[in-house]
């Protein structure tokens, strides 16, 4: 009688592993502050190869908001920022805050995946102050996420602490094992390898690139050296009394050392784009090697774009025009259409829900956005 209970157990245990591993994997790779509008896009040509030609690109994606932590927020969630609550890059604007850690983490994709079986990875810049002691400190792992490489603070590329399942590791100036883009691309090659694949799996790269301080790897620093930002029509233009106040008030008209600053600034965030080009197609081709890339969503996006000069502005993003909330989105995958463009509207809210229907889970009626591929 042992030995039959035995043998009903392991049927019932290889039926449960086998419907769990039905399931498709999912991979998010997460830029910060890349544009589409300028041409953001036009560095990642291996990316465009393996995710646009592969797949779908949507032509009008758009963030919510135009500013890093609250888009991240409703990114994870699914919701508007007034429903997150987190509302600017402040603890006090529940960026990382107490709010944010006990309800909005506890309804994040991550969450509701690892719950239904999915092993989870993190690694790159999370929330603005996390790592903080404000915001929990470094040794505070966010709820759902089974291994975390989280970033402390803002993006960097060089000098920085990361939490690693809350280790404190602290990385310096050394090209070979710094440079973030490549510590992440590392961090996600251990993690395929020691993935026992009992159970499908989540995985978030989220880079530094393309946002402040745009410190490129050695070996793209001098690439594009005659690149200038695009002068479209709004470029160094006043816009007039159609625009809010703030785009109305001095100065309107960019000199000739800043327009070659923000030159200079475009030049180094498609520098370090080509990093996140490499981070994309070597762990697409890993993928490939452990026979895992048919069975595996692949969405490509930022957490909103920028601007360099548009209506007299410098550089930076938080404006309601689409430089700033117009962003890259891509996805391949099971299913997926290949070398196709939709022109649907397509908001960062929608990929909470869209990464649940990906793994068969039917989102949440609390959720704002909607799934993208059950349209």
């Amino acid at each position: 009688m042992g030995v039959l209970w035995l043998i009903l157990g392991i049927i019932v245990f290889l039926t449960r592993t086998e419907g769990i591993r039905a399931r498709s994997n999912i991979l998010l790779f997460l830029t910060d502050d890349q544009d589409v509008f300028l041409d953001g896009m036009e560095p990642l040509q291996k990316t465009k190869k393996l995710l646009a030609e592969k797949g779908i690109t949507f032509s009008n994606a758009f963030a919510t908001t135009p500013v890093c932590c609250p888009s991240r927020a409703s990114l994870l969630t699914g919701k508007y920022p007034h429903n997150t609550e987190t509302i600017n890059n402040t603890v006090a604007g529940n960026c990382g805050g107490q709010y944010w850690r006990t309800n909005g983490e506890m309804n994040t994709f991550a969450s509701i995946l690892q719950k239904s079986g999915y092993e989870t990875m993190y690694a790159g810049k999370y929330m603005n102050q996390y790592g903080t002691p404000e915001a929990g400190g470094i040794h505070q792992v966010p709820v759902g996420w089974s291994q975390w490489n989280g970033l402390q603070g803002n993006s960097r590329y060089y000098n920085y602490k990361l939490s690693i399942n809350g280790v404190e590791e602290s990385h310096g100036e050394d090209y070979e094992t710094d440079y973030l883009t490549d510590v992440i691309g590392r961090k996600a090659e251990g993690f395929l390898n020691s993935w026992n694949k009992s159970s499908p799996f989540l995985m978030v790269l989220a880079t530094p690139a393309s946002h402040a301080p745009f410190t490129p790897a050695p070996q793209y620093k001098d690439n594009y050296a005659n690149l200038t930002a695009p002068q479209i029509p709004s470029y160094n233009q006043q816009p007039g009394s159609s625009k809010h106040w703030f785009l109305r008030t001095e100065p309107q008209i960019l000199s000739k050392s800043v327009r070659d600053s923000i030159d200079m600034v475009y030049r180094n965030r498609w520098r370090t784009l080509l990093s996140v080009d490499d981070l994309v197609s070597k762990t697409i081709h890993h993928l490939q090697d452990i026979g895992e890339l048919a069975n595996t969503y692949i969405i490509y996006t930022s957490d909103h774009g920028y601007h360099m000069g548009e209506f007299g502005l410098t550089i930076d993003k938080r404006q309601p025009y689409e430089f700033d909330i117009r962003v890259p989105l891509l996805i391949r995958g099971p299913n997926i259409p290949m070398n196709t463009t939709s022109n649907t509207p397509a908001l960062l809210i929608d990929l909470a829900p869209t990464i649940l229907d990906m793994a068969g889970i039917k989102p949440s009626d609390d959720m704002d956005g909607v799934s993208l591929i059950a349209r």
